[in-house]
């Protein structure tokens, strides 16, 4: 039996230990049984079209070579350590109150009758720790980029050696929207954005990994203080993030340079009022995990950066981000929502998988 409060497992532990617990086990029963029924009648209201005719329905453009940008930089840039103090400037405090289990929007909040004065002080809080983080560079901020030459084959990205022998250096597998939609609207997928191969043209496709990894200092002398200890890990999550943040901006105005006159506030940069994307495994668009692996491998990111990945495809250190790079001017955040028995063989099938453990990975999606 799942709990959700705490204050109520003494009332649930109780009725089980009753010498008669049938009327109460029987009203659980009862109740999931109806949680079931609910569940499995939405989902048999979700109306999924087969592979096929999603794929026929993919988003469709016109692809040519002078409107495809060309990378300045290209291949594997290495950052050795970013500045703290510019990624604090793309810090997204919004979120910072959120792990904070705060909601509310960044500065409103402050003006909040009920939260305002307790994320005001948690707030001046966080800029002390920050400045402390950034005079005893408490934590270490580095990543590794790449751009690529890329087409797209089907639901997949190759990503190839070079322009001109063809020689493909890894693959990004990608999952297809396959809800039923009204005319005009593709079922879309991330291999949409990139060049067909069919096409013959040369496109280009990039991926980062960063990391804000705490220093030794930080485990050894606030190891004690709980409070210090919460406040400067969160802070290292919001620096990983503004990393992300700044790292896809230089890419866009300076390495990849597709929006080289780009000029956005920071309000408009953390709402993406920029043209392309820069979605992580895990995202809605791309929700299979085990797709870090392949970005780890191809930029070398566990040498180049020292993050790393555990066996269920989670990052270490947790204070890290792991993106795919678009420059598409139609490219969007989507959802892939549910898919078919029929997409998930063919998945299996380009992975490289048994059905079931594509299945596992895929879990919320079927």
């Amino acid at each position: 039996i799942h709990v959700k409060d705490a204050s109520k497992a003494a009332g649930v532990i109780s009725a089980l230990l009753q010498e008669d617990n049938s009327a109460y086990v029987g009203s659980v029963r009862e109740k999931y049984s109806k949680l079931l029924n609910d569940h499995n009648a939405r989902k048999s209201e979700k109306k999924l079209i087969s592979l096929e005719e999603a794929r026929k329905n993919r988003l469709v453009t016109s692809w040519r070579q002078e409107e495809i940008p060309e990378p300045a930089e290209k291949g594997i840039r290495v950052f050795e350590e970013f500045d703290l103090s510019v990624l604090a400037l793309y810090i997204d405090w919004t979120f910072f109150f959120f792990a904070w289990k705060i909601s509310g929007k960044y500065p409103a909040i402050f003006d909040d009758p009920v939260k305002g004065e307790e994320a005001r002080k948690l707030f001046d809080d966080a800029q002390f720790w920050l400045r402390e983080i950034i005079a005893r560079k408490l934590i270490k901020a580095n990543g590794v980029l790449g751009l690529f030459p890329a087409v797209s084959s089907g639901d997949d990205v190759l990503i190839l050696n070079d322009t001109k022998t063809g020689f493909v250096k890894t693959v990004f597998s990608f999952l297809r929207n396959q809800e039923q939609k009204e005319k005009g609207v593709p079922n879309l997928c991330l291999a949409d954005y990139v060049a067909p191969e069919s096409s013959g043209l040369t496109d280009w496709a990039g991926a980062f990994v960063v990391t804000a990894a705490l220093s030794d200092d930080v485990i050894k002398n606030y190891g004690d203080d709980d409070y210090a200890s919460i406040m400067i890990r969160i802070l290292s999550d919001r620096i990983a993030e503004a990393a992300a943040e700044y790292l896809h901006e230089r890419v866009r105005k300076e390495y990849w340079g597709y929006a080289a006159g780009e000029e956005l506030t920071t309000e408009e940069l953390l709402k993406s009022r920029y043209r392309g994307i820069r979605p992580a495994p895990g995202y809605p668009a791309c929700p299979d995990h085990t797709e870090k692996r392949v970005i780890f491998d191809l930029l070398e990111a566990e040498r180049n950066t020292g993050a790393g990945l555990t066996e269920n495809f989670a990052m270490t250190p947790p204070a890290a981000v792991c993106a795919y790079v678009f420059s598409h001017p139609l490219s969007s955040y989507f959802n892939v929502g549910k898919i078919g028995e029929d997409q998930l063989r063919d998945y299996a099938s380009r992975k490289k998988m048994t059905v079931e453990e594509a299945a596992k990975w895929l879990a919320p999606n079927l």
